[in-house]
């Protein structure tokens, strides 16, 4: 059967369970589904429990192996006062995973010999003002958020004169950075020599087959995207299971979180993974390439007794 005749095959509702609003509808069933049968309604209760704890009104589930995906399933309410379902094929913000897409895009620049990880950030980008007294930031730093950056800046200040400071030495402390991948953004257009939202489709969207995917969050991806909610009173501590309102656009292009996806796409990004950077079309990333992109860095953080849970598993894939 072909992938369209599975997806119309198994899309049925598989429960209503005991919050009336928890609704889940699985969308795609894959050839292995029966493999991993019994573990999807102890998922489901999970899902459930969760949503309910964290006030979610709805969402969205992918299962994926090296084999592709096996099981897509939407949960709860896109639209919560319309009492619309979530639907497969709604876009959904995935936030820093973005920046996996980014390292990706570099490492494919180093195997092509288009730029060196270990070369001082300034050398590639002289306008890029940073501050330090240390040794220079590397794009290994950026990419590892060991770069001692502040996390949420702009990269352009708008007073010239103004740079960026270094806190600390370079690769000895992790510190989360949006900065740093929304500089690493205009790297990898300057290097690419085009926009970093057709780089992404380029390099990584069309090999996967990631056709339902949109590398830049715009209004005009607006009507396709699945409602976000915020607190309907945002003067005042929030409270779980508060009231909620329809939140406003976000518009985001920039290298830290621009990409929207579905959950069918996403699987084929997660069996990529799975696979080491093998792809139906080829290899997206070379075996020494993968091998840095997957590799935990921060031991020195660890050592130092800053962020020792965060820096032990912290990778470029987990952003």
């Amino acid at each position: 059967m072909t992938r369209r005749q599975w997806m119309n095959a198994s899309a049925q509702a598989l429960a209503a369970a005991a919050a009336s609003r928890f609704i889940v509808i699985e969308s795609y069933a894959g050839p292995k589904r029966g493999t991993y049968q019994s573990v999807f309604k102890p998922l489901d209760s999970f899902i459930q429990q969760y949503m309910w704890d964290m006030n979610s009104p709805g969402m969205t589930f992918v299962f994926a192996d090296r084999d592709g995906v096996q099981r897509v399933a939407s949960y709860g309410f896109s639209d919560r006062e319309g009492k619309t379902e979530v639907k497969p094929v709604e876009l959904f913000q995935i936030g820093s995973i973005s920046k996996s897409f980014i390292a990706i895009c570099l490492l494919q620049l180093r195997q092509e010999g288009k730029l060196d990880l270990f070369k001082p950030i300034t050398e590639y980008m002289p306008w890029f003002g940073i501050e330090s007294s240390f040794a220079p930031i590397t794009l290994h730093h950026l990419l590892t958020h060991t770069a001692g950056l502040p996390g949420n800046p702009p990269v352009f200040l708008s007073d010239l004169s103004q740079k960026h400071r270094a806190a600390y030495a370079p690769g000895q402390y992790f510190h989360y950075s949006n900065t740093a991948f929304v500089a690493l953004g205009h790297l990898l257009w300057a290097l690419d020599g085009r926009p970093l939202s057709e780089v992404i489709r380029r390099r990584i969207f069309e090999p996967l087959g990631m056709t339902q995917s949109e590398p830049a969050i715009t209004l005009d991806v607006r009507a396709r995207m699945a409602k976000n909610y915020s607190a309907f009173q945002n003067d005042r501590p929030y409270l779980r299971n508060g009231r909620l309102s329809e939140a406003p656009a976000i518009i985001l292009t920039d290298g830290s979180g621009c990409i929207a996806s579905t959950p069918r796409d996403m699987g084929l990004y997660i069996q990529m993974l799975a696979n080491r950077g093998q792809g139906p079309k080829g290899r997206l990333l070379s075996d020494e390439s993968f091998q840095m992109f997957s590799r935990p860095y921060g031991e020195g953080c660890c050592a130092h007794r800053t962020y020792p849970p965060r820096c032990r598993s912290h990778s470029w894939r987990s952003g």
